[in-house]
């Protein structure tokens, strides 16, 4: 599955611009990081930073001897800019971005602010369901922070070969919560799949189309806006 994660950031000048900054921190073979540009658009940047990581590796012989081995290994993280919603895209994102995230605050004279994004991942769900104009189910959902008593908590997920969203209701019976994953399964031959989270990720099949993620994209622009809805009640 191919991994999409956003982040809410409000970029202070034009994708044009942001390519031109970008270039000024290039990758090449003196550097240890940098960029790639693989596209540029009036309303998007698709690029790469690129890290350059080398250590030595240890290996030790049957006879007890060891050799060094100099190795050399290239980190990418693939994302996408733009002026719309969340405003970054990540794409099959390592884990550790943090030196990419230092690098784009750099570039941009550190007027950059970049956080998570919070979602309410069931409007999310019916939102990519009316973009593709396709009816699916929600399969298997996530329920966390559920209230059970006094300081007390659960998290449990629910499975199922039909919809679990009846049975979610039941389950938390109007006591707070917070759904924090669902997997949608969409109708058609294809019975294509994806994840979401309330943190704005989807991982999405082999199978997906373009057409797949940009509705995806359009669902969570149109949701990132607005307030998320009180833990309380079905969560449906």
């Amino acid at each position: 599955m191919t991994r999409h994660r956003w982040l809410a950031v409000e970029w202070p000048f034009s994708m044009r611009i942001l390519a031109k900054k970008l270039k000024t921190k290039a990758f090449d073979a003196d550097l240890a990081d940098g960029f790639v540009i693989d596209r540029v658009r009036d309303d998007f940047v698709h690029a790469r930073f690129v890290e350059r990581v080398e250590y030595d590796d240890t290996v030790t012989d049957p006879f007890g001897k060891d050799q060094v081995f100099h190795r050399i290994e290239y980190r990418q993280c693939e994302f996408r800019a733009s002026k719309d919603g969340p405003g970054l895209e990540l794409l099959n994102a390592p884990r550790g971005t943090n030196t990419m995230v230092s690098r784009l605050i750099e570039v941009s004279d550190f007027s950059l602010a970049i956080s998570a994004v919070s979602i309410d991942v069931l409007a999310w769900a019916a939102a990519v369901q009316k973009n593709l104009n396709v009816r699916g189910i929600v399969d298997s959902l996530q329920v966390g922070d559920l209230a059970l008593t006094a300081g007390v908590t659960a998290k449990a997920v629910l499975k199922g070969s039909t919809d679990v969203l009846d049975a979610a209701t039941t389950l938390v019976a109007g006591r707070k919560h917070a759904v924090e994953k669902v997997q949608l399964t969409l109708a058609g031959a294809s019975r294509s799949k994806m994840i979401l989270t309330n943190v704005g990720v989807v991982k999405l099949g082999a199978e997906a189309s373009e057409q797949t993620l940009n509705a995806v994209r359009k669902a969570l622009v149109g949701l990132i806006a607005k307030p998320l809805p009180r833990a309380t009640g079905t969560g449906r």
